[in-house]
């Protein structure tokens, strides 16, 4: 089975309409800057960190070990995942090394969050302005005491369904690579899933 892109806790706020999930009453929507003052960075995310200037990410890294299909959540609305798929040849990536690093991260959140005491969160999360990157925009990871420096080559959106996740994944890649991805299309209530993943590759500068 392919690895499929995570599915992304549901909305808050409907990129389509921005109004409020569910059609619940609007309320002020949370902000990763305000959550991440009041509560911290979530315990766990102590791989790194990732920053991209041009969208006003900074933003801790959490590690996830895949073991399955599914790619596990970061620990909340303010940090992104760094996912090791060692487990699966051909597919994946370490930061500073050749490969195809890969790192994803809520676009919105919906949902309590255990780190900071299960309170309820809905707003904007930190990759809610992915998609504005384009090319030649610059992401760097700081990983083990160095920063790497990567510029943005691709922006794709694709089917959460027909994508060729493997494809996606693979580290057979001539630069090395990070990948970048969050939620996007259309979300569909019912299943509380969005239509689209939000493709941003990046090669070492």
């Amino acid at each position: 089975d392919d690895l499929r892109a995570m599915v992304i806790g549901g909305p808050s706020q409907s990129r389509q309409t921005g109004g409020a999930a569910g059609g619940a009453a609007p309320r002020q929507a949370d902000s990763v800057e305000a959550f991440t003052k009041k509560y911290g960075d979530p315990p766990d995310a102590t791989f790194g960190r990732i920053r991209i200037p041009s969208i006003s990410v900074n933003a801790p890294l959490s590690y996830r070990a895949v073991t399955g299909a599914q790619l596990p959540d970061p620990s909340g609305p303010t940090d992104v995942a760094y996912y090791d798929l060692s487990k699966f040849p051909g597919m994946g990536g370490t930061p500073g090394a050749v490969g195809n690093a890969i790192f994803g991260g809520h676009v919105d959140l919906l949902r309590p969050i255990p780190y900071a005491g299960n309170v309820q969160y809905q707003g904007p999360a930190v990759f809610w302005s992915l998609d504005k990157l384009r090319p030649g925009d610059v992401v760097e990871i700081d990983y083990k005491g160095r920063t790497y420096k990567y510029t943005v080559t691709a922006v794709n959106e694709l089917n959460a369904e027909k994508a060729d996740w493997a494809k996606v994944w693979s580290n057979d890649v001539k630069k090395e690579t990070i990948t970048l991805f969050t939620c996007g299309g259309t979300f569909n209530a019912a299943i509380h899933e969005y239509s689209t993943r939000l493709i941003v590759r990046a090669e070492r500068a």
